[in-house]
């Protein structure tokens, strides 16, 4: 005959764990809202959904995303981090001997005027003509120093031209007054974009 009733086992195994699953409930929301707590502090922008030790991120410009997941990874009490990247939507810059007009969209407005802005100091005395606007959940398909690069190379060609940017490919198409200028310009957005992001459309006065 056992030494004790089987009732007093199963009681003596369950109740411990019962009282440290009570414990878990019990501190769980204490457990998010430290975690919440920590990881606003190390995010500088973006909206934070906690859950428990995971969190999720959005409404943070693309080109930020990894500083920002990075920093939120490296808070305390954080386990995991996840990013919800907004639309990147088609773009176009099309550059004529006095104008330069960029298309596209953005999330919020303070990232759209600081694009802007920065695009309008690489004009070369150039017109910046900012037909950008702002959309929900939106953000342009090319980071900020990438543009800046683009238009501050082509605001010196003579010849119209323009850059239509998406995703996963970026179409340039005009006219450059010799061979040389157009492998150099070519050579240029491959390193930005990628080799096999680049669709070369130029062609020469030669």
């Amino acid at each position: 005959m056992p030494r004790f009733p089987r009732w007093w086992f199963w009681a003596a195994v369950a109740t411990p764990a019962a009282i440290t699953a009570i414990g878990l409930i019990i501190q769980a929301p204490g457990i998010s809202r430290a975690v919440s707590a920590e990881a606003q502090k190390a995010a500088s922008q973006g909206t934070l959904v906690v859950d428990g030790r995971d969190v999720i991120i959005s409404g943070i410009p693309v080109e930020q995303a990894a500083q920002v997941q990075r920093a939120v990874e490296a808070a305390p009490g954080v386990r995991a981090v996840s990013v919800v990247d907004p639309e990147l939507v088609p773009m176009r810059m099309s550059f004529t001997p006095s104008t330069i007009t960029v298309t596209g969209s953005t999330e919020q407005e303070a990232w759209r005027s600081q694009f802007v802005r920065a695009l309008s100091r690489q004009t070369h005395g150039r017109k910046l003509v900012d037909e950008t606007k702002t959309q929900r959940r939106t953000d342009f398909p090319m980071t900020t120093t990438a543009a800046e690069t683009v238009v501050a190379v082509l605001s010196q060609q003579p010849e119209a031209m323009t850059v239509d940017v998406r995703p996963n490919k970026v179409v340039v198409a005009g006219t450059i007054p010799d061979d040389g200028r157009r492998k150099a310009i070519v050579a240029l957005f491959k390193r930005l974009f990628g080799e096999k992001t680049v669709v070369d459309q130029t062609k020469t006065k030669e």
